[in-house]
């Protein structure tokens, strides 16, 4: 170990860089989602309204949705995991050398999948869309391992929030490994589209295997205190677990039998149905109905967005519930148009929105923000309204059975508001960056200054370092 100012053992390397592990993932995920899945978000239904929709619409629209949930809201959850993993599991991150090679596959892989599929039709685009599927497959297996063993003290002891994150690891990898072995199937074919039912359920699996799983596990540890709730007990944490995991499994079960032309409707609208009983189980633990918080003083102006989170997880429940056990009673699937819109106030509603709110009150960055200048107090409501502003015009306004040409503009005026919400997100958390690395620096020389220079010099002065 080397030393530091005045004889001081300075921190390890491991453990500045686990500081920071962080900081890429959330700014490769800002870049995906401004450049790539929001974007597409206005120009393809736009191009729909139009009338301009073919093959190479839909294999756009398959990318867009990729490139939103694996590149924005993936990359993010995945670098947020790397600072909570470590405080559930009791410990540090274990392998970290894992995650940086997983970070630089799962960047590889969708840059190539994005610039790969549209043009698969042709052997060396076909051929980089496969290297890119593989490169995905790579970096969440060596991600899930990394999370799963710095979790391993808290699952062996059966918590509910540990076991719903390595969860949500396990359905990343089985998302990955159906979509490597179906993108190899067109690769090099006369398409660059996935069948329709193999990408839906790529995209349940992303949603509600993966994020919500993930999203769950940290809304059990966080939201209950954030609104003066008791812990939830570990009953309700495994029921709500077991209620999830079976309905996931029922969910692609049905699903991939119906990949291979079999009908299996009611196996898929139960397990569609279990997956919201699960969420409204855990909304039921999370107290956003009540009007005290426990927030810091400077933070109690993001209770709004929280609670509006809170509030489109719980339609997302109440809808995957409603709409499944219709599709039950009639024997059917359930329509497409419905799922999408469920699908976007999920993704938008709880998952963008979640990531914007959550990342202000428990990334470093903010922290250090708050301490030097406050932010004012309209920046939470402002993002969370343009937000909620785009869950009705993506979500609720394709559910109200609007004609198509009026669906896709609204869709486009959603994605702008999304587009607009999130790049302003990526200002702030550039803007809080800067801020937390001149304040570390202001502190680091502030506590090099404080400290005598021998043993038996006067004890320095130990004024707090000036903000």
């Amino acid at each position: 170990m080397t030393n530091g100012p005045r004889g001081m053992p300075a921190p390890p390397p491991r453990e500045e860089d686990d500081a920071d592990s962080h900081v890429r993932f959330v700014y490769a995920a800002l870049l995906f989602a401004t450049v790539g899945g929001f974007a597409l978000a206005v120009w393809l239904p736009v191009q729909a309204a139009l009338g301009h929709v073919g093959l190479s619409w839909v294999a756009l629209a398959q990318v867009h949705g990729h490139l939103q949930v694996i590149g924005f809201a993936g990359l993010f959850v995945l670098g947020v995991a790397t600072k909570l993993a470590p405080r559930f599991g009791g410990g540090h991150l274990v392998r970290p050398r894992l995650v940086d090679a997983a970070f630089w596959c799962a960047v590889a892989g969708l840059l190539a999948r994005a610039l790969g599929q549209p043009l698969a039709t042709q052997m060396p685009f076909a051929a980089l869309m496969m290297a890119g599927a593989l490169l995905e497959l790579t970096g969440t297996a060596l991600f899930a391992t990394s999370i799963a063993l710095t979790l391993w003290p808290s699952i062996v002891r059966g918590a509910p929030h540990a076991l719903l994150m390595t969860a949500g690891m396990v359905w990343l990898v089985v998302q990955a490994l159906l979509g490597a072995i179906w993108l190899g199937q067109i690769a090099g074919g006369d398409t660059n589209v996935l069948r329709h039912d193999r990408d839906i359920l790529l995209v349940t699996l992303q949603f509600y295997g993966f994020l919500l799983c993930v999203f769950s596990g940290v809304g059990l540890r966080s939201f209950p205190s954030f609104f003066g709730m008791p812990q939830p007990s570990l009953r309700l944490g495994r029921a709500a677990f077991v209620l999830l995991q079976g309905g996931l499994l029922l969910w692609l079960g049905g699903g991939l039998l119906m990949t291979l032309g079999v009908e299996a409707g009611r196996p898929t609208d139960a397990g569609q149905v279990l997956v919201g009983a699960a969420i409204l189980a855990l909304v039921s633990a999370f107290g956003w109905w009540r009007r005290e918080t426990r927030l810091a003083v400077a933070s109690q102006p993001l209770a709004w967005p929280l609670r509006a989170t809170l509030v489109m997880l719980t339609l997302t429940g109440l809808l995957l519930g409603t709409t499944g056990v219709d599709a039950f009673v009639r024997d059917e699937v359930v329509l497409t148009v419905r799922a999408d819109a469920v699908r976007h106030v999920f993704a938008l509603g709880v998952i963008t929105l979640g990531i914007v709110t959550m990342a202000q009150l428990i990334l470093p960055e903010f922290a250090s923000e708050r301490l030097v200048h406050p932010p004012k107090k309209w920046r939470g409501v402002a993002l969370g309204s343009l937000l909620v502003a785009a869950v009705v015009l993506r979500g609720f306004v394709p559910l109200s059975g609007v004609d198509a040409t009026v669906r896709s503009w609204s869709m486009a005026g959603g994605g702008g508001l999304g587009l607009t919400a999130v790049a302003a997100f990526g200002v702030l958390f550039h803007r809080a960056r800067r801020t937390h690395v001149a304040y570390l620096k202001r502190v680091a020389a502030w506590r090099t200054r404080a400290l005598p220079t021998t043993d038996d010099s006067p004890p320095a002065r130990r004024d707090a370092p000036p903000l």
